[in-house]
């Protein structure tokens, strides 16, 4: 069977069947993410433990940002807020540019043995993943440490979460990668783009910020800012980690759809185009 016969189907079954290849370009993907740097892994700690320091400083001391406390929970803490939502934005800044480019730098392996396209882009995704999950481990101990919350019922609505934010980010980066094979100015308009997806989006500050005022018919400024997908991620990751509850039943239904629609035609597009990625090498 030739990759140009190939259906969504299919490729997810040959992704399954290649799932030690893709644990092991996964395992290689997360070894070379530090290689030769003194911290190593502590990079993936001390990062966002750094951008959520200066943020919190230019925006908590100098402009007096203060989200509201965490309801039910109480919990007031600037830091808290940041991070829960810099982690999964993380796995979108990061997860991003990093998948797309696999194919396109990934000639001498693609045109040498036949395996499915998939894994490579989504092998990236899974390690930064793998990293985000060590980080949001270490803010729910200090949460636990600050505030007493305790958070293991809220485990697997959070492992669900994950799971849709994957599926969403892999859509995606399925789409831009089979274009970046081609077009290599993908690289450098994504990189643009993320910087300004980053600023309509609630990392740094609370949805309530923007103006409730009339905008489209009887749409709202703040309900059009919350079809962000985005937006919708980083609540419920709020919910979890600032909140201490559970997202809200249309918060969830949206995240499913979002998820849902950008794998699928995410991949369709990559599967289609797969057989054209050896000769564009």
């Amino acid at each position: 069977m030739t990759e140009a016969k190939r259906t969504v189907r299919q490729a997810i079954r040959e992704s399954y069947q290649y799932r030690e290849l893709l644990w092991n370009l996964t395992q290689r993907e997360l070894r070379s993410r530090y290689r030769r740097s003194f911290l190593g892994w502590g990079w993936s700690l001390l990062q966002p433990a750094m951008m959520t320091a200066v943020y919190a400083i230019v925006l908590g001391t100098f402009f007096k940002v203060r989200p509201a406390p965490g309801d039910p929970s109480g919990i007031n803490n600037f830091a808290i807020f940041l991070l829960a939502a810099m982690l999964p934005w993380n796995l979108l800044a990061s997860g991003l540019p990093g998948g797309m480019g696999t194919i396109a730098n990934g000639g001498s392996l693609i045109s040498r043995v036949w395996f499915p396209r998939e894994i490579m882009p989504l092998s990236t995704i899974l390690a930064m993943t793998i990293s985000m999950l060590i980080e949001m481990g270490v803010l729910a101990t200090f949460i636990l440490v600050m505030t007493g919350k305790i958070m293991l019922h809220l485990l697997p609505m959070l492992a669900v979460i994950v799971i849709l934010q994957i599926a969403f980010v892999s859509g995606i980066t399925y789409w831009l990668a089979a274009v970046n094979v081609r077009f290599r100015d993908v690289e450098y308009i994504t990189s643009v783009f993320l910087l300004a997806y980053f600023y309509i989006s609630p990392v740094v500050y609370s949805p309530t910020f923007v103006p409730n005022t009339p905008l489209i018919g009887s749409w709202t400024m703040r309900q059009v800012f919350e079809l962000n997908p985005m937006a919708r991620f980083i609540k419920a990751y709020r919910n979890i980690f600032y909140d201490i509850r559970l997202p809200g039943l249309n918060t969830m239904l949206y995240l499913v759809v979002a998820a849902v629609v950008s794998l699928t035609l995410g991949l369709r597009f990559f599967v289609r185009r797969s057989d054209r990625f050896a000769e564009a090498m």
